[in-house]
């Protein structure tokens, strides 16, 4: 969060998010067992300019959250799909909600959920800041709405085929191979 803060690069190279999406929710399945994680992701590759390694630590934050906030037997599905030039990744659990007094903050530094909604003791509160600028950083937003059943937190980016890279929006240079 601090050297996203101080402005420092990116490694920007085209990044298949369905890749990062598969690999993420592997990661996850290993650790939650007690979850069901689906994954609804197109056919062919959604390419994004970005950092893989930090692409990865988002969807990896958003999933550890919906296993780590939500009691067992909860299904999380993640959805990606493209709309006029931008990727749209979701990720979406079935489990009580968010406190709706959370929610205007909920993508601040050190935002804790209430304990009790929580099974996780070892929370910083810095999960969904780190989410909220990575996704900055890479020219996307991020963005949650939640009632009981039904929580999503929805990542737009735009994408290599859209005409609009992360590395023009963010005026980083893309690296060479």
């Amino acid at each position: 969060l601090s050297r996203l803060d101080e402005g420092q690069a990116l490694e920007i190279e085209p990044v298949d998010l369905c890749t990062v999406a598969v690999d993420a929710i592997n990661d996850v399945g290993v650790t939650a067992s007690e979850h069901r994680f689906v994954a609804d992701l197109p056919d062919e590759a959604v390419l994004v300019n970005g950092d893989p390694s930090r692409l990865q630590q988002v969807l990896g934050n958003l999933l550890a959250n919906a296993r780590n906030h939500t009691p067992v037997g909860v299904t999380v599905t993640t959805t990606l799909v493209v709309v006029d030039g931008m990727a749209k990744l979701t990720v979406r659990d079935d489990g009580p909600g968010i406190d709706p007094d959370l929610l205007p903050d909920l993508f601040g530094r050190f935002v804790r959920a209430d304990k009790a909604r929580s099974r996780s003791t070892s929370s910083t509160g810095l999960g969904l800041a780190i989410v909220s600028s990575i996704v900055q950083a890479h020219g996307g937003n991020v963005s949650v709405a939640s009632i009981p059943g039904c929580t999503e937190f929805t990542v737009t980016m735009p994408t290599v085929a859209g005409g609009n890279s992360a590395a023009a929006v963010i005026g980083v240079a893309a690296q060479p191979q």
